[in-house]
């Protein structure tokens, strides 16, 4: 085989991104049926996603990998080393091991300023009472639950307030002092 020209060189390779030009356009009028498609042909497994842009962008990545290459081994190198593949999270990107869910936070301990469960908090505002239950992890106003006081105290007045000054909830006392 012969050595091309520079001339015939630069000719195919303007030819070969007009073609990624093409095919990039094709992404941006493809419906999500035909980019999954296309994922799996790029990709060879499923699509997990069914947002538009994020397979467009993904898929248009790829293509312009196939055209120019991928990630020199430098980047490669430099992503090992923030993220190695020995860390669990990495081993399972990779496929290669499953992660646990994380543990379940334990239950925040409940609020000392908030009387118990059953309680009703009553509050007059601009010449209206307003009742709210508590509960044991919520409130109740109106019907409908909240979870914090704060907001059911803006929904009252339409503007930010501390719930447990709104509804005159004292902090508690530190060492018997006023």
């Amino acid at each position: 085989m012969g050595q091309k020209n520079p001339g015939e060189a630069l000719a195919e390779e303007a030819g070969i991104l007009r073609q990624l030009g093409r095919q990039l356009q094709e992404l941006e009028g493809m419906v999500l049926a035909e980019l999954r498609v296309r994922y799996k042909a790029l990709f060879g497994e499923e699509a997990r996603s069914k947002n538009l842009p994020f397979l467009r962008k993904k898929l248009a990545f790829r293509l312009q990998e196939q055209v120019e290459g991928g990630l020199s081994p430098a980047a490669l190198a430099r992503i090992e080393e923030l993220a190695p593949v020995t860390l669990p999270e990495a081993q399972a990107r990779a496929g290669r091991v499953k992660v646990p869910p994380p543990e379940p936070k334990p239950p925040q301990p409940r609020d000392p300023r908030l009387p118990e469960a059953g309680s009703v908090l009553r509050r007059d505002y601009k010449g209206f009472s307003y009742e709210v239950e508590v509960e044991e992890d919520r409130f109740r106003y109106r019907g409908r639950t909240y979870t914090s006081l704060s907001s059911i105290a803006k929904e009252i007045t339409g503007t930010p307030w501390n719930g447990f000054g709104f509804f005159g909830l004292k902090k508690e006392k530190s060492d018997g002092q006023e």
